[in-house]
């Protein structure tokens, strides 16, 4: 058996790759008689990631030629999928020069490694490719290139992953976009059902600016049929928005009319002019509660107050979503059965009612922020591209931290700020709401500093509200306690605006 048949199986470790190399210096060099690929390209074309990274550190050259003439950058992008591509292209990436990442060859159609990333509609290979500096204007043997090619593609949102600081950018604006689009469509609904003389710009004035009812329907006032194709249409359009909607015109028709029968219910004031903006925002926002079970939360009543708020937040936070979407769950010191992102109302209540405080439980609250809800809803999705939504994380102690550095919870706030900085997201992509439950003195103290903490202050608010108290205040006013609670879950986000 030889070095092609071990990379092949898998088997190249460290020890029979430094046999190999003290056997024959040069084998890393050598063609294999069948395939005509070195050592790299069939490490590549095999989809070991691991031993793609030994042979390029022990000197493989990233750029090396097959016998066809093909660098392995453009044989692995080349298929339709391939396991660890990202990856792949990545390490290849680090060890090849520039002139390197366009090469092709005629037999190819003269198609770009970059080219065939658009056409396979690998996200995350365009951007790396497109971060190495991959042409956007050399043309195939059809006469298009790269951007040209995405530009007609099927998935709108490629065109946006040529550019990673336009997909940036975009999600920046993601959120007022959408908002933008649910008001519009509630509005034209209200006027159109209703007979509602008012302008729609009378509930949100920058819906003029944006121009968005030329843009939907650009030849005057449609019917009801055509306004939801027009709607479809805009929203196929514009990549943020339809990568959003995840591509479902029944996940659009779904929110707008949730939001109009919001807009409608006679029970709540969310649905009110001036509130029904803020409740969109805030629901457009992935939402994560963040639970306090340490052994205190048996004091007064605090257990109980806290099941209460998170099951309302819940129920006015997924008041307009479609099915299958809803919010996170997390706890200081236990591990909920089900760890979705999109909890249902009636799963939260579930989990509430099956739950209570932690006999010994401490309160490790930034360690715990960390490793339970920044790790896997924001840093994995970082470095996946896949941070699809802004979070909104509502944090709910009755105490100062215990067991860890009492600057651990400001520290990973922080850290949060400086990861989405590095992955050139704005740094409120990730918002957190901080409350208090209970009378403790020390921990109001604790929870002011954080909230003065010039370090992520543009990311946290920290409510003055002793949140059962107020809980409590509103007991016999459900309107009131609505009215309160969207007020309080939109701070963080008006301090962005």
């Amino acid at each position: 058996m030889g070095i092609h048949e071990d990379i092949q199986q898998g088997k190249l470790t460290k020890a029979t790759l430094a046999q190999y190399l003290g056997d024959n210096p040069n084998i890393l060099n050598e063609l294999d008689s069948a395939t005509g690929y070195p050592p790299l390209a069939t490490a590549v074309t095999a989809g070991f990631s691991s031993e793609v990274e030994q042979l390029l550190t022990n000197g493989a050259k990233a750029d090396a030629l097959t016998r066809d003439g093909e660098t392995a950058l453009l044989l692995i992008t080349r298929p339709k999928t391939f396991r660890n591509r990202p990856r792949i292209v990545q390490l290849l990436l680090d060890g090849m020069s520039a002139d390197s990442v366009d090469a092709t060859t005629a037999a190819h159609g003269n198609n770009t490694p970059l080219m065939f990333a658009v056409l396979n509609e690998d996200h995350e290979s365009i951007r790396l490719l497109a971060k190495a500096g991959a042409s956007l204007t050399v043309k195939n043997e059809n006469g298009l290139t790269a951007k040209e090619m995405a530009d007609r593609a099927a998935d709108k949102t490629i065109a946006l992953s040529l550019d990673p600081k336009k997909e940036r950018a975009a999600f920046a604006r993601l959120t007022s976009l959408v908002v933008s689009l649910l008001l519009y469509i509630v509005a034209w609904v209200n006027k159109a059902i209703n007979g509602v003389a008012r302008r729609l710009f009378e509930l949100n004035p920058e819906l003029n600016e944006a121009g968005i009812d030329k843009k939907i329907n650009r030849d005057g006032t449609p019917e009801t049929t055509e306004f939801v194709e027009n709607v479809e249409a805009f929203v196929k359009g514009n990549p943020t928005l339809e990568r959003f909607f995840k591509g479902n015109p029944s996940y659009i028709q779904d929110l707008a009319e949730k939001a109009t029968a919001l807009k409608a219910d006679q029970t709540t004031p969310l649905g009110s002019q001036d509130l029904l903006p803020k409740t969109i925002k805030v629901t457009l926002h992935q939402q994560v509660i963040y639970c306090d079970d340490s052994s205190s939360m048996k004091r007064d009543g605090r257990w109980a107050a806290q099941a209460t708020l998170v099951n309302k937040i819940a129920q006015i936070t997924t008041r307009i979503l479609p099915e299958g979407d809803g919010v996170a769950l997390r706890f200081i010191n236990q591990d909920v059965n089900d760890s979705s992102e999109n909890l249902s109302l009636e799963q939260i209540g579930k989990i509430m009612t099956g739950m209570s405080w932690k006999k010994g439980g401490e309160t490790e609250i930034g360690t715990c922020l960390k490793s339970k809800i920044l790790d896997p809803l924001v840093y994995r999705k970082l470095q996946a591209k896949t941070l699809a939504r802004p979070l909104l994380i509502s944090v709910i102690t009755d105490g100062m931290p215990s067991v860890e550095n009492k600057g651990a919870l400001v520290e990973a706030i922080k850290e949060c700020g400086e990861k989405l900085q590095q992955a050139e997201y704005p740094r409120n992509s990730v918002k957190f709401m901080i409350g208090q439950i209970g009378t403790s003195e020390k921990a109001a103290k604790f929870l002011e500093g954080v909230g003065k903490d010039t370090n992520i202050a543009d990311m946290v608010f920290v409510t003055t509200d002793q949140l059962d108290e107020k809980l409590s205040s509103f007991k016999e006013n459900e309107g009131n306690l609505d009215r309160w609670l969207i007020e309080t879950l939109f701070s963080p986000i008006m301090q962005t605006e």
